[in-house]
């Protein structure tokens, strides 16, 4: 497994501590600004029986030392660079290039039920993982190469997740650049999360299409983190199940209730999760400490019983 020691059955973090609070609760908007409220969330998930956090920014990791000094608990922390890794082109990051790479994707690289997956529907409903512009120009193949890392400026971004065990890295970044043919990148963001202490998971919104390449390229990562749960997953639930399946590698499994009514049924969803794909955590956001007691307290529970059936 190639990890100090399991992974928590639950990490609770996600967009309500990032920068994404609206999409949690527009009610309680303005309680996720104040750091107090945050905290509250927080403690109820170690009451709940939690210890583990995804930390994406300065304030997060500030809200996790305050845990980490009010507790005798022994807490994880995931640390999440989102898009700010150092990778350039152009002179800007890359995430600032994504309508013309998801241009060139969707035009050339994509296969193509995907291309027309994310062409038809996905650009349309999905925007925030999958539009943009359809005018935008493709890039040449002298821009996918010259495609750069920075390593002082992803050790900068590493460097405020000093209480961190993991680095949840990739995301977007890795989506693009695998497909772009530049693996020797999201390598070279492997190996710089090791050399500066930290365990690498790589994140995936597109698991079918990068986990299989990650794995065959012999990626140095020790686990993975993919969007998945009971009703859902980019691009196909059924192929990403067979994929978490086949890995010898823990899988964490973001957005675990992001499906209509699964939160209406947190235990069943938590445990087809666990027992039927196997995937060792979960990552899931909230906005209230009830859902957040609830669903840490549910997810000990539900792997737990996994486990016994094993």
């Amino acid at each position: 497994m190639n990890l100090p020691e399991r992974l928590p059955a639950s990490i609770l973090g996600g967009d309500p501590f990032n920068q994404f609070r609206f999409l949690y609760r527009k009610e309680l908007w303005w309680k996720l600004h104040d750091e107090d409220y945050c905290l509250s969330v927080m403690r109820a998930a170690i009451e709940g029986g939690g210890r583990a956090f995804d930390l994406s920014f300065e304030v997060n990791t500030r809200l996790f030392r305050r845990l980490i000094e009010e507790t005798d608990q022994e807490l994880i922390g995931f640390g999440n660079p989102t898009w700010e890794q150092g990778v350039f082109l152009n002179g800007r990051y890359l995430q600032l290039s994504r309508d013309r790479i998801l241009r060139t994707l969707v035009d050339r690289l994509f296969p193509r039920d995907i291309a027309h997956l994310v062409e038809k529907k996905l650009s349309h409903e999905d925007v925030l993982v999958f539009g943009y512009d359809r005018g935008a120009a493709p890039l040449s193949d002298e821009e996918i190469a010259s495609i750069t890392l920075d390593e002082d400026t992803f050790r900068k971004r590493l460097s405020i997740f000093g209480d961190c065990q993991y680095i949840c890295f990739g995301g977007s970044d890795a989506d693009w650049l695998i497909p772009l043919g530049r693996m020797d990148v999201v390598a070279g963001l492997a190996r710089l999360v090791r050399q500066e202490g930290f365990i690498p998971i790589l994140l995936s919104q597109y698991a079918t299409l990068v986990v299989p390449a990650a794995e065959e390229a012999g990626l140095d990562v020790a686990g993975f983190a993919v969007p998945i749960n009971r009703a859902w997953s980019w691009f196909s639930r059924d192929e990403c199940v067979e994929i978490v399946t086949s890995l010898d590698k823990p899988v964490i499994a973001f957005m675990p209730l992001a499906s209509g009514g699964l939160r209406q049924e947190v235990g069943s969803a938590l445990d087809w999760l666990y027992a039927e794909v196997g995937v060792e955590a979960i990552l899931f956001g909230t906005a209230t400490p009830a859902h957040a007691r609830e669903t840490t307290h549910l997810a000990r529970e539900s792997r737990a019983a996994a486990d016994r059936h094993t």
